[in-house]
């Protein structure tokens, strides 16, 4: 019995995300730190680019609670966590939802829902 190959799973769909993708820019909050000679608290960002297929919601999918129109639905080559943002025609959206495909620890792609 072989076991199925995940790896080339992900080449797959990196190929395909790639294809009908465009590199875009995240931002992730790594945390706070606090200066106590100044008394001030500052926070630090990571970047990283992703490749992103862009997706409208169809409208049977808007139920104006948890997908609101506007909303877009993102699949992402890679990992994203909510919170994340994406900066995208000079908007800035929010990670709200992220949905990794992850079978057997491998992350094949992430679907994610963003609001500006």
């Amino acid at each position: 019995m072989s076991r199925f190959d995940y790896q080339k799973t992900k080449r797959t769909a990196d190929r395909l995300i790639q294809r009908f993708g465009a590199p875009l820019t995240y931002t992730r909050s790594t945390g706070e730190t606090f200066d106590p000679q100044t008394g001030t608290t500052t926070s630090t960002e990571e970047s990283f680019v992703r490749e992103t297929v862009w997706l409208d919601y169809d409208n049977d999918e808007i139920d104006g609670t948890i997908v609101q129109r506007g909303d877009a639905r993102l699949v992402v080559q890679g990992e994203l966590k909510v919170d994340d943002t994406v900066t995208r025609n000079g908007e800035t959206w929010r990670v709200l939802r992220a949905s990794p495909l992850e079978p057997a620890g491998v992350i094949v792609f992430t679907e994610a829902q963003v609001r500006h």
